[in-house]
């Protein structure tokens, strides 16, 4: 359902005077051939100003949405969440960890609409919500993410015959700051990558995979030996480990995929493997009790690794890496396409938004290419 609409009604030939006319779409009991409700509106003109015809809107619309919007007339708002919730843990085959935030967004920001029935959940109530969510500093991440979650779990039960209006439907996302990540200079890098193989030895080959490849944490933690072409110089990403749970798929389609890797990458493998006594149907990084290592131990070890080199735990995210690498390979000229397809994203845009951010060095040769070619 979206929020009303106003329109000018023309009362004269010459389109001099007219009053305005508000324009809702109202529940419907009718479904087309794929289950959806079918689309109705209402209009009412004779308003003299646009906000009159906005708020007369509204109006109709709250007395549409109470006692008229579910076939389930008992539902309530804790229900379609649950509803939703268990079709993905059982049937949706959604990941483990967006179940989990999933609960998570429901028990930390939704209680408001708990025990209301769904017949009650009208704009002005989710009006109230979203204020709240400001009020107590909420994330523009939060919030998003709690739109979608009330976006797939109502439209879920409406694909179920269970409701037949979603009236979160007019919620929109909301722009998310750019932030611009902090990267490590060329001479940055090779001193903490001398410094990581010297003293984490245990952590060097993540590193130089994590800055060097673009692979997730998730995928280079689910790593083999025989994953890994020592001939060729090839790595095959078909797996990720994630939440202390290995999976046989990636993050998505695209990240399924053949990494071309250098000498000194496959030199650092080579050395990780022979260490560490790797086998060749092991994990390479295990822990000392055998299990794959896990995120929190990976990211503690990441921030070990910036205090020794005389950074702030908080310089740069582990994940930012994958930026460093993108950054890298633009230094070298290597096209964003193939650089897309390395670091596992579906299109070159999301590549260049999301992690382009040249080092400091690029600039500077470009500088120095101009100087020469203007002034010999």
């Amino acid at each position: 359902m979206s929020l009303p609409t106003a329109r000018k009604r023309y009362t004269t030939k010459d389109r001099k005077k007219y009053t305005w006319e508000y324009v809702v779409d109202v529940p419907s009991n009718e479904f087309d051939a794929f289950g959806k409700p079918k689309r109705k509106q209402k209009t009412k003109a004779g308003f003299k100003t646009k906000k009159e015809a906005l708020e007369a809107g509204q109006e109709l619309l709250n007395k549409q949405q109470v006692g008229k919007l579910e076939l389930n007339k008992d539902a309530v708002f804790e229900d379609v969440i649950q509803y939703f919730l268990d079709y993905a843990e059982h049937e949706g085959n959604y990941a483990s960890g967006t179940i989990s935030n999933y609960k998570g967004l429901n028990k930390n920001h939704l209680q408001m609409f708990s025990k209301v029935p769904v017949s009650r959940l009208v704009y002005p109530l989710i009006k109230a919500w979203q204020r709240a969510l400001h009020d107590k500093g909420a994330s523009s991440h939060i919030y998003n993410d709690c739109v979608k979650l009330l976006k797939r779990s109502f439209n879920y039960a409406i694909g179920e015959k269970q409701i037949t209006v979603n009236p979160f439907a007019v919620l929109k996302d909301v722009p998310i700051a750019k932030k611009l990540r902090k990267r490590f200079s060329i001479r940055q890098l090779k001193k903490i990558i001398s410094s990581c193989k010297n003293d984490l030895p245990d952590y060097y080959c993540l590193f130089i995979l994590a800055t060097l490849t673009g692979m997730r944490l998730g995928e280079y933690s689910a790593l083999r030996p025989k994953d890994i072409d020592f001939e060729n110089k090839l790595i095959y990403v078909e797996k990720q480990y994630t939440r202390k749970e290995l999976k046989d798929r990636t993050k998505t389609e695209e990240s399924t995929r053949i990494i071309q890797i250098s000498e000194e990458v496959l030199k650092t493998l080579k050395w990780h493997i022979e260490t560490f006594n790797i086998g060749e149907n092991d994990f390479m990084f295990k822990l000392q009790n055998g299990d794959i290592v896990y995120a929190k131990w990976v990211e503690r070890r990441f921030k070990k690794l910036l205090e020794m080199n005389g950074f702030d735990e908080k310089f740069c995210r582990l994940h930012d890496l994958r930026g460093q690498f993108v950054d890298i390979m633009h230094l070298l000229g290597v096209s964003t396409e193939y650089i897309s397809r390395a670091v596992g994203h579906s299109n070159v845009l999301t590549t260049s938004k999301a992690y382009t951010q040249i080092l400091n060095e690029l600039p500077i040769e470009a500088n120095i290419k101009m100087d020469k070619k203007l002034f010999g």
